[in-house]
């Protein structure tokens, strides 16, 4: 790809079409809304200088996610190695309160409990899993993993199951 205008239109499909899934990639990866944003933009910079080596040789959201998975995981193991807060995340918006609050509370209680499970996992299983519920197909989690389908299967239920103990308490 040469063409700057066609560098334009790619990135502003990366922006409408997946910036949501970006944001929510990103607190996958970090507890704090700061640290969150910085990531996203850390991401979308790479994919911006990187889309000029996009060969269409898979989809353009396949290619993304493998950009944005490898950013993630180069910050993670860089903050990990930085002296952070560490804390068990801010309380998060509950402007969504319906009907009934302390539902919603230990709804809110029980995601946090999540994310922070989530955070936990190895790169590579917290990467499988944050694309399985971004709803891809396991054949594209394949694709942008580099791993099979069925090793993808596999892996979802394992972390689907060790998900399920932690945030349960079991």
């Amino acid at each position: 790809m040469n063409d700057a205008s066609q560098q334009h239109a790619l990135f502003a499909e990366v922006i409408n079409t997946w910036q949501p899934a970006l944001k929510r990639l990103c607190a996958g990866y970090e507890f704090d809304p700061d640290r969150q944003r910085d990531l996203l933009q850390e991401i979308l910079l790479v994919v911006w200088r990187a889309l000029p080596s996009f060969r269409g040789k898979s989809s353009l959201r396949t290619w993304m996610y493998r950009v944005a998975h490898n950013v993630a995981a180069t910050h993670s193991s860089r903050s990990a190695r930085e002296p952070a807060l560490k804390g068990a995340g801010r309380p998060e918006d509950l402007s969504t309160v319906e009907h009934n609050p302390e539902v919603d509370v230990d709804r809110h209680r029980t995601l946090v409990r999540l994310r922070t499970a989530i955070r936990q996992l190895g790169s590579l299983d917290r990467q499988i899993i944050l694309l399985f519920l971004e709803e891809l197909p396991q054949q594209e989690i394949a694709e942008i993993t580099g791993l099979s389908r069925d090793n993808i299967s596999t892996r979802v239920h394992r972390v689907k199951s060790t998900l399920a103990q932690q945030v349960s308490g079991v």
